[in-house]
């Protein structure tokens, strides 16, 4: 194997790990929050939740509604609920002195987390009720929602995985993530990942695997336990059979509609704080129930649409809800939030330690189609491809308002698209649903319109 990175110095790379989580270790002095922006924070952790639980019970009773639904979703269906059983296991797991560390972007190596003992869990929020605290401090009503809703419901409490991180590692791939990862130093311990932007040059190479590398020294730090190259080599085959199974699922989509869309993606969201093992068995039990049933969902003539551009979290189920309410079906996506947190498992040329980290560190940059990145050709192809293989007739491509990447990534990628002949629909939107019935008219149109374009061609 072709050496891309050296060892680097462990000495220089603590310096650098506690110069970033400086003022979020032992810090009594808060920078942001005020104490008078907590004094009722009771009141709107009780809305917050509330409206979250409300939210979850709606939308898992729409989706258990569905013809055709496996029963095998069963499982998912019980794992989404923040409040349910899956917290408190992780609450078990932490009064045994377990520790659990919380990640804001897909760039972030699971694996070391998982080897030295804790539990990943994903830190980004779709509550659309916990915006108006995030609101309040920041003043900022064109910033992400997503953000906003992370923040939000980090400073009331509202997400019981959320309040049990002791640690939340956070990339900076866009000013919102850059900012918010400062700003959750008043709440808790936050290691800032530098990342590259350019995917070019050695210099770039070596950047990121020292990243990655500090990493793996803080989460061992927090831990304290050393990760082995027996136990990264565990975690690292853990998440390649968990990869696989989803890659069986999605090959049953590729031609067919065995299940909706929002399932899917529901399945996908769940790896970021499942127990993963049990998470593979219940996606392979989901793909033995779909290839035995055979069942289609859906009617034949539903076009097939590929869902991309800025994150969808769950509960915010907006946009997807739209697209099949509107006869669509969601085939697959290029979503931060979906499939690219579940595309091409780390491939390892040499299962030594230093082999194991540049691979780990090659896999979470090189392959991410995050538009943070330049040049980032590969999500132009990877769209098309992605058409291409799942016989995708559309692309609905969905910008939360104040994610800037994504709406410049949108220019380039329809005009892409329109060489290829395979029409697209920008939607921007935010986490309320006072724009709902307007996106419902706009994606009711672009579906009738492939709809009247096949039967031109035909």
């Amino acid at each position: 194997m072709v050496k891309l990175f050296g060892k680097g110095d462990r000495h220089s790379r603590t310096e650098s790990r506690e110069s970033r989580t400086i003022a979020s270790l032992k810090t009594k002095e808060r920078r942001y929050m005020t104490e008078a922006m907590g004094a009722n924070a009771a009141a709107q952790r009780e809305r917050i939740i509330s409206t979250c639980k409300a939210q979850i019970e709606r939308q898992i009773g729409n989706m258990k509604a569905l013809p055709g639904r496996s029963r095998s979703m069963e499982y998912f269906d019980k794992l989404a609920d923040f409040y349910g059983p899956r917290a408190g296991e992780v609450k078990k797991f932490k009064e045994t002195g377990g520790k659990v560390v919380g990640t804001l972007c897909v760039q972030v190596p699971a694996e070391i987390i998982s080897a030295a003992g804790a539990v990943p869990v994903r830190f980004c929020q779709g509550i659309h009720e916990a915006v108006h605290p995030a609101n309040e401090l920041l003043g900022d009503a064109g910033l992400c929602p997503l953000a906003k809703s992370t923040l939000g419901t980090k400073m009331v409490e509202a997400n019981p995985f959320l309040e049990m991180a002791d640690l939340l590692v956070a990339p900076t791939p866009c000013d919102a993530k850059l900012k918010i990862g400062e700003i959750l130093q008043d709440f808790m311990p936050v290691l800032l990942v530098n990342m590259p932007r350019a995917k070019v040059g050695e210099t770039t190479r070596r950047q990121w695997l020292e990243e990655v590398r500090i990493i793996k020294d803080r989460v061992e730090e927090l831990t304290g336990k050393n990760i082995t190259r027996e136990s990264l080599r565990a975690s690292i085959e853990t998440y390649q059979r968990a990869r696989k199974a989803w890659s069986e699922l999605s090959e049953l989509r590729k031609t067919g509609r065995p299940m909706w869309g929002r399932d899917a993606l529901l399945v996908s969201q769940a790896f970021g704080y499942d127990h993963l093992d049990r998470w593979t068995e219940n996606v392979k039990a989901l793909v033995a129930d779909l290839t035995t049933s055979k069942v289609q969902v859906g009617d034949a003539e539903m076009p097939r649409i590929l869902l991309a551009g800025s994150p969808i979290i769950w509960p915010n189920w907006k946009i997807p809800t739209l697209i099949e309410d509107s006869k669509g079906i969601i085939v697959a996506d290029e979503l931060c939030t979906a499939t690219r947190l579940l595309y091409d498992p780390v491939v390892i040329d040499e299962w030594t330690m230093d082999g194991m980290m540049a691979a780990l560190a090659e896999r979470y940059m090189y392959p991410c189609t995050c538009p943070c990145f330049t040049p980032n050709q590969e999500r132009e192809e990877t769209i098309v491809n992605r058409c291409r293989d799942y016989k995708a007739e559309g692309v609905v491509f969905h910008v939360l308002r104040g994610c800037h990447l994504n709406s410049l990534d949108a220019t380039r990628i329809e005009l892409r698209l329109k060489k290829e002949r395979i029409p697209m629909l920008k939607i921007e939107s935010e986490y309320d649903e006072g724009d709902v019935e307007q996106i419902r008219t706009r994606i009711e149109a672009f579906i009738e319109m492939i709809v009247a374009r096949k039967e031109f061609l035909i």
